[in-house]
């Protein structure tokens, strides 16, 4: 069982990495242990839109694409015990807030030349952003093909740049792009990612 206050940033200002499918289905494994919100601070809202499409999420879904995001939590969050941010790209003062205000960050990235060399100024962001809170940050491998040179390159690369990377990686399935608007099952990678994320809180404590 999840600890209370479980806050979790999905991030990357690089966007079309999976952050609104990682958010989704984070928000909704958590909300079937405790009241979850899931805020949408993308303009776009994807996360949203996907949250009306379902209409059944077990998670509630707040809009919230501002920079101010960090001191209106209490609000948005309504007593809720678990908390995910599914953030903007590019937007960098709303992703500052989002991070400054969570435990965990996770950073999705898909094993690719281009996405591995942006993923920098993602990076820099964490480092230069004054955190009082010290999140826990880690790299999700996303949209993977499984037992390719391609992911394990990846890994490597990331690794030797001091960047810890999650065991669980999500796979390259239809499913997850054809998930969108539906209630996401549970179990399955995502399953096995929040379970990775509780070993590693339990390790820390």
């Amino acid at each position: 069982m999840w600890e209370t206050n479980v806050r979790i940033a999905v991030v990357n200002l690089k966007g079309g990495v999976g952050k609104t499918t990682t958010a989704v289905h984070l928000a909704v494994g958590l909300a079937r242990q405790a009241p979850t919100v899931l805020v949408d601070s993308d303009p776009q809202g994807s996360a949203s839109r996907w949250d009306q499409l379902a209409e059944t999420l077990p998670c509630r879904t707040v809009s919230y694409p501002k920079s101010d995001l960090g001191s209106r939590l209490p609000e948005l969050l309504g007593g809720a015990s678990h908390l995910v941010i599914d953030t903007p790209p590019g937007h960098t003062d709303i992703v500052a807030a989002a991070v400054s205000s969570v435990d965990t960050v996770i950073i999705p990235v898909e094993p690719l030349a281009m996405d591995l060399d942006r993923l920098s100024p993602t990076i820099e962001l964490l480092s230069k952003t004054a955190l009082a809170n010290d999140p826990d940050v880690y790299v999700l491998l996303t949209r993977v093909r499984s037992r390719t040179r391609g992911s394990r390159s990846a890994r490597e690369l990331l690794e030797d740049r001091g960047l810890p990377v999650l065991r669980t990686e999500i796979p390259l399935l239809e499913a997850y792009g054809w998930g969108y608007g539906m209630v996401p099952p549970e179990g399955h990678r995502y399953g096995q990612l929040l379970d990775e994320l509780l070993a590693e809180r339990e390790g820390a404590a």
